[in-house]
């Protein structure tokens, strides 16, 4: 049932990056896009588990690294979002999955995602205003974890009802 997993995967990912780069980032909110990506990515690691959250990160990192106003260049979000799929499906205990730590884990997830991409931008030579990633971290992290209790459920419920023999429990 692997090619389940992967329409699903592709699906949802096509779906998070559409809706981020034309919805969200013209909302005008201050601070830092919404990162529907992320959250989508640590819903499908939870889901899923690690092996299928890197891929998921991997995935929904080289769409958004291919979307038309990338700021990035090519492979950086993919590759701090392969991470972030990873860890977080690996350190995530299925048994022990309460609200608040699920909304711990998109809250940190999305803020990692931001300092890495930063940090990642300066060493290949773009010029990051330094002063402003701990506001964009900040409210990066809180509209991870306000999209989070609309994107986790919803992927749960469909991993677990077009693939239910891929749920990581």
């Amino acid at each position: 049932m692997l090619w389940r997993q992967a329409v699903l995967m592709v699906g949802l990912l096509v779906a998070a990056v559409v809706l981020e780069v034309t919805l969200l980032s013209r909302l005008g909110l201050p601070g830092a896009t919404p990162d529907l990506v992320v959250v989508t990515i640590v819903a499908i690691a939870l889901a899923l588990g690690p092996t299928r959250g890197a891929v998921a990160g991997f995935l929904g990192g080289v769409l958004l690294d291919l979307a038309p106003p990338a700021d990035t260049p090519i492979g950086v979000n993919a590759l701090v979002y392969l991470v972030i799929g990873y860890v977080t499906g690996f350190i995530i205990d299925p048994r022990d999955r309460t609200v608040p730590l699920l909304m711990g884990i998109v809250g940190l997830s999305a803020g990692a995602a931001t300092l890495a991409v930063a940090a990642i931008d300066s060493v290949l030579g773009d010029r990051i205003e330094w002063g402003q990633i701990p506001q964009l971290t900040l409210t990066s992290a809180l509209y991870a974890v306000a999209l989070a209790p609309l994107v986790v459920p919803g992927v749960a419920w469909l991993a677990r009802r077009i693939a239910p023999d891929a749920v990581f429990e």
